[in-house]
C-alpha cells in the first residue's frame, strides 16, 4: 500500500511539474475579437498552444491600444502587426522582431464608385478621399506620388472607423480593409461591378499585412515558446480557412455581438489577402525581403522613419523554416 501511494505520489508530482513548465503568454490582437484573428482563436479553442505547451491568453486591442507598445513594454509576449510597425518601431531603437508573415499583400484597398469617374490612382486629381491617419495614411500618400500627383491636388479627409460618411457621399475614394469594410460596402447590396477598387500592388507600394511578432529578448529567452507559438498559429490558421464556417462559429463563440455570416465572409477574405505570393509556393508564414524593402521604401519617403533598419534584423524565418511542413500550406481558391 505504501508503495502504491509513493508511485501515486510521484505521478503527482511529475504532473505538477509538468503543468508548472507551461509557459503562460499573452497575444496582443490588433483590434476586437473578430474573423480577422481566426487563426489565433481557432488555435486556441483547440487546445494547440496548449498541446504545443503554452498557456495563452488573447487580448483585444483597439485605437489606444496597440500591439507594437503593449509587446515592446513587456505587457504582452505576442503581437499581431505588420512590417511597417515593426520597422518603425526598430528605427527608433524598440527591438521587435517578426516571427511569422501570413499576408503578402496590402490589406487596404481604395474604393470609390464607378459614376465618380475615378478608374485609377492616375485620375485622383481633383478629387477626396478618406484614410485613416496615425500611419495608415501613408501607403495612398505613396501611390500619389508614384503617380506623380501632388499631395496638395487631392482633398483628404479623416474618415472615421465605419463606412457611413462615404455612403452619404462626403469623400469619394474610401481607405477600405478588404475583410471588414469591403465586406461592409457588399453588405450594402452595392455590387463589385458598380465599385472601382484600386489596389496599392497596381503602384508598387503595397504595405504588407499580417504577421507575428515578438522582442529580441523573448526569442532569446524562450526560443522553444517562440516555435510553439509559430507552429500553433500556423495550423490554426490552416484550420480556420480551411472552413470558414466551422471557425467563425468558434469566432461568435469568443465575441458574441458578431453575426455569423458576416465573419464567414471576413474569414475568407482574410484568406484571399494571404493567397498570394510566397503562400502560393507553399510557403504560408515566410517573410520576404523584397516586400519589407517595398515597405522600408515608404517609410523613407514619407520621412516617417529618417534611416533604414537592417531588415535582416526585423524578421525572422528560422521559426518558419522548423515548423512542420503541412502547416505551411492553406486552402486558396483555384485561380
Amino acid at each position: 500500500m505504501s508503495c502504491c501511494k509513493w508511485v501515486i505520489g510521484v505521478l503527482l508530482s511529475l504532473a505538477a511539474l509538468t503543468a508548472s513548465a507551461a509557459a503562460n503568454e499573452t497575444m496582443r490582437l490588433e483590434w476586437v475579437i473578430q474573423g480577422q484573428f481566426a487563426g489565433p482563436l481557432v488555435a486556441l479553442d483547440k487546445g494547440y498552444y496548449k498541446e504545443a505547451g503554452v498557456e495563452m491568453e488573447l487580448l483585444p486591442a483597439g485605437p489606444d491600444l496597440k500591439p507594437a507598445i503593449t509587446v515592446a513594454q513587456g505587457t504582452d509576449s505576442f503581437g499581431i502587426g505588420h512590417p511597417n510597425q515593426v520597422i518603425s518601431a526598430r528605427a527608433n531603437g524598440v527591438p521587435l522582431v517578426t516571427i511569422a508573415q501570413f499576408g503578402h499583400r496590402s490589406a487596404t484597398v481604395y474604393v470609390a464608385r464607378k459614376e465618380t469617374g475615378i478608374k485609377s490612382i492616375n485620375d485622383m486629381k481633383g478629387h477626396s478621399v478618406g484614410l485613416w491617419f496615425g500611419g495608415d495614411e501613408h501607403e495612398f500618400l505613396a501611390m500619389l506620388r508614384a503617380a506623380g500627383i501632388d499631395q496638395d491636388d487631392v482633398s483628404i479627409i479623416n474618415q472615421g472607423f465605419d463606412i457611413i460618411a462615404w455612403l452619404n457621399g462626403d469623400y469619394e475614394v474610401m481607405q477600405a480593409t478588404i475583410y471588414n469594410e469591403l465586406q461592409q460596402v457588399y453588405a450594402q447590396g452595392i455590387k463589385k461591378e458598380d465599385l472601382v477598387i484600386i489596389d496599392p500592388s497596381d503602384s508598387g507600394v503595397a504595405m504588407v499585412n499580417t504577421g507575428l511578432f515578438a522582442t529580441e529578448a523573448t526569442i532569446k529567452e524562450k526560443p522553444e515558446v517562440i516555435q510553439a507559438v509559430v507552429n500553433a498559429t500556423m495550423r490554426g490558421w490552416q484550420e480556420a480557412l480551411a472552413d470558414p464556417e466551422a471557425a467563425a462559429k468558434i469566432v461568435v463563440g469568443y465575441n458574441s455581438e458578431l453575426k455569423l455570416e458576416d465573419q464567414i465572409k471576413q474569414i475568407e477574405a482574410m484568406g484571399e489577402m494571404f493567397c498570394s505570393g510566397a503562400t502560393l509556393e507553399g510557403k504560408f508564414g515566410q517573410s520576404v525581403l523584397a516586400e519589407w524593402e517595398t515597405v522600408q521604401k515608404v517609410l523613407l519617403d514619407a520621412k516617417l522613419i529618417e534611416n533604414g533598419i537592417d531588415l535582416d534584423q526585423g524578421f525572422t524565418n528560422a521559426f518558419w523554416e522548423k515548423a512542420p511542413a503541412e502547416y505551411k500550406q492553406i486552402n486558396c481558391p483555384k485561380t
